[in-house]
């Protein structure tokens, strides 16, 4: 069980986690005490449109280094977001941006401590951690109002979902199971529930819960590995990942459609654009596409670097 939830947490596609495995960090670094990581300078970055903000690869000999930056569809307009704190390297992945544009909720992890969830502008300033304390924090998600932001923490050596309002205040336990892993947090479009993985046993399924914690339950299980939620802003469909693919879960047919093929190459993070009409995702070893809400016109976003963690930036 173990060993197979270390899988679970690098099999997220986030660069931070595997900090754990590359500078050696075991469960027992979860209680090492945070320190303060300098903000980073400030950088212009174009706002709105079709933009996305997502975490290349910092081109260096370790594998887990990465840093956040937004582009365009085309890949042109590449603005760097963050950059590694004066101590050295960083991680940083999963990011989030908020329902006004201008925020981005991330984790990130440098050696010898867990991941933590911070916050940044848009423009790279303000760089802020959101919460206090040594557990590892990982996947934030913006609730639709701006308000909160829900993420999965270590637990002794497992994650639960917690939310928390935006200023890292009132943070509060979702779920509590001994036996599993959740992560994945997804927002409904009206604030009210959210959904998100649950890992135990060796397979993956997908629950939801409201954002009170309470009424946990399945949404989607059985013999496929189901994972990573995201919710469309009709409240009538969630992209996902089945069995490495891309796949569409709708609330109308209670059922799940593929939207990419099969193969050898996987999958992750699906991520809705603000109109519903595409969604983003990557495919491994780290090309970001975007494709219709069909599953039709995959097209890559042309980037020098490997990406991972796409996310949309809303318009205005």
């Amino acid at each position: 069980m173990r060993s197979s939830r270390r899988l679970r947490l690098l099999a997220l596609g986030a660069p931070a986690v595997a900090f754990l495995v590359v500078f050696g960090v075991s469960s027992a670094a979860f209680r090492i005490e945070d320190g303060e990581h300098p903000a980073t300078a400030a950088t212009e970055t174009p706002a709105g449109g079709e933009r996305l903000v997502l975490t290349l690869s910092a081109g260096s000999s370790e594998p887990a280094e990465g840093y956040l930056a937004s582009v365009s569809l085309d890949g042109s307009g590449e603005a760097p977001i963050t950059t590694p704190p004066a101590s050295g390297i960083a991680s940083d992945a999963s990011p989030s941006v908020s329902p006004d544009g201008r925020t981005i909720a991330f984790q990130r992890a440098v050696p010898g401590e867990p991941p933590h969830v911070y916050l940044v502008g848009i423009d790279g300033s303000g760089l802020r951690r959101l919460t206090d304390g040594p557990a590892a924090e990982i996947a934030p998600a913006w609730s639709p109002d701006g308000a909160r932001i829900a993420f999965s923490r270590a637990v002794g050596d497992r994650f639960d979902l917690v939310v928390c309002d935006a200023d890292g205040s009132r943070l509060a336990r979702l779920t509590r199971t001994p036996r599993a892993d959740e992560d994945g947090a997804a927002w409904s479009p009206n604030g009210e529930q959210i959904a998100y993985t649950r890992f135990a046993d060796d397979d993956e399924d997908l629950w939801v819960v409201d954002a009170d914690g309470a009424d946990a339950h399945p949404l989607v299980r059985g013999r496929h590995e189901d994972s990573s939620p995201a919710w469309a802003a009709d409240g009538a469909r969630i992209a996902i990942v089945r069995d490495g693919r891309i796949a569409l879960f709708t609330f109308e047919r209670f059922d799940v459609a593929f939207l990419t093929a099969s193969g050898p190459v996987k999958g992750a993070g699906p991520r809705w654009s603000p109109d519903g009409a595409r969604i983003a995702f990557t495919r491994d070893p780290g090309t970001i596409l975007v494709m219709d809400a069909d599953g039709s016109n995959p097209t890559p976003v042309p980037l020098e670097e490997r990406a991972t963690g796409a996310a949309w930036v809303p318009a205005g």
